[in-house]
């Protein structure tokens, strides 16, 4: 059975070369490599072309969704297999995926590993991730688009990935969510792993995060029955984490002058003392889960970085409320 393994690139003329040389490193036998160039203004490009046995196809900039989407079209494989350019198979990736699908499921997705384990946010991020992993059973409701793989007519029913998200945050769960709404299951394979360059620097991981909280909106608009619990992987405490954390940055200020003032109600700061204790409450499963991954002073980031990241999401969440609340109103 023929796997197209297929690969969006945007500018990763850094790490492509590891990404290709994994993927053709496959101890299965029967694949084909296609990686989808999305307007880079680097040599991605060349160093594809350059690669014996990948098919290179180009675009204009337009995200990996369509990138995506462009791979599949012209793929001959079965199975539409799916990393990113900056992840690296292990030589059996595809093999164990290709396994899962004896079961008659429509999709079967992976895990991380990590690359650059000197660098404390990326232990931190990598930790979570697999602490979040441990957690799935073998059918789940979400795979993660950096290691998954797709039959190919289901995929295509369903009209693949939705092009209209333009950056990487969330058409992964849109596909998982129409896969099983059109009845298909998913299946989710410890085995089957890629290593990943983690983010290493706070700033541009904030602002990461805080495009995932506004494209969060569009995601539960265009799916409201998951909006209440999330899926697997994100539930409710993820959720309602975000929000609550913008409300305790916008409400320290008048909490504490209450409470310094002689004329302040002290229900003021006790009210505020309560959503602080349900704040920290959201975040006592993920840390007790974290406990046993990290060391104490990586730990203590953790629990800074899970902070800081649900306000960027919260600050994410509220432009998205105007970006597609606007949008459906025809305005946007």
């Amino acid at each position: 059975m023929l796997v197209s393994i297929i690969i969006p690139a945007y500018n990763s003329a850094r790490t492509l070369p590891a990404c290709l040389e994994a993927c053709r490193a496959q101890d299965y036998p029967d694949i084909e490599i296609i990686v989808v160039d999305d307007g880079s203004t680097d040599d991605t490009a060349a160093i594809a072309e350059a690669t014996p046995g990948v098919q290179v196809l180009s675009q204009k900039n337009q995200g990996p969704a369509v990138a995506r989407n462009h791979g599949a079209r012209v793929a001959r494989g079965e199975i539409l297999a799916y990393t990113d350019s900056d992840c690296v198979p292990r030589p059996d990736w595809i093999r164990h995926l290709v396994a899962a699908f004896e079961t008659g499921v429509v999709a079967v997705g992976g895990t991380y590993d990590i690359i650059n384990a000197h660098a404390r946010l990326a232990r931190v991020v990598q930790a979570e991730i697999a602490a979040r992993h441990a957690r799935f059973g073998q059918e789940v409701d979400f795979l993660g688009s950096f290691n998954v793989a797709y039959r190919k007519k289901p995929f295509d029913a369903v009209g693949g990935f939705e092009e209209s998200y333009r950056w990487a945050s969330g058409e992964d769960n849109d596909l998982a969510y129409k896969l099983q709404d059109a009845q298909g299951r998913l299946l989710f394979t410890a085995d089957a792993i890629v290593g990943h360059h983690h983010p290493e620097r706070l700033v541009g991981y904030l602002r990461t995060q805080a495009r995932h909280g506004c494209w969060r909106v569009k995601l539960y608009r265009d799916h409201p029955q998951r909006a209440g619990g999330g899926d697997q992987y994100a539930g409710w405490p993820d959720l309602l984490a975000p929000p609550l954390s913008l409300v305790l940055a916008a409400g320290a200020p008048i909490a504490v002058a209450s409470w310094l003032s002689t004329l302040g109600s002290p229900g003021v700061p006790c009210f505020y003392g309560g959503l602080l204790l349900i704040y920290g409450l959201l975040h006592v499963p993920i840390a007790r889960r974290l406990r046993a991954r990290l060391s104490w002073p990586d730990l203590l980031y953790c629990w800074l970085v899970l902070c800081v990241r649900d306000l960027a999401r919260a600050l994410g969440l509220v432009h998205g409320l105007w970006k597609f609340g606007m949008q459906r109103n025809g305005a946007a």
